[in-house]
């Protein structure tokens, strides 16, 4: 996302509000952000669930000098991906890079838990499988 024209900083939260990873901006404001963007987000799916549209997917917020873009992450638990862009962006783009980032995301949390499950109910430790 680093390299997208407009795009100012991104943030992976978790549903509860906090901050798990981040891509630009300050400690204390990508904190807030964090739990920003889960109360949005849960705002967002009780309108879904309201209307009977579906699960949530993506929410964008567009203001006068920029735009907001949040994501669900499908997972176990679920995350939340905000990207942050000024008025330069194209949106289509960010959000074709944003939905690749989330399924990265995904893709990445699936891979860690299924080697954590495995080390963890392995009678071995990870040097002991090694050698």
């Amino acid at each position: 996302m680093a390299d997208v024209t407009g795009v100012h900083g991104a943030v992976v939260a978790s549903m509860d509000g906090f901050a798990l990873a981040q891509r630009g901006g300050q400690a204390g404001t990508v904190d807030r952000l964090a739990a920003m963007t889960s109360s949005m987000l849960a705002l967002a799916t009780a309108l879904g669930r309201e209307l009977a549209i579906g699960a949530l997917e993506t929410l964008i917020l567009d203001a006068e000098r920029g735009s907001v873009l949040m994501l669900a992450v499908p997972g176990e638990p679920p995350s939340l991906l905000m990207v942050a862009c000024d008025d330069a962006c194209v949106m289509g783009t960010v959000l074709w890079h944003a939905r690749r980032c989330v399924r990265g995301i995904a893709t990445a949390a699936t891979s860690r838990r299924l080697t954590d499950h495995t080390a963890e109910s392995s009678p071995f430790t990870t040097t002991q499988r090694i050698e």
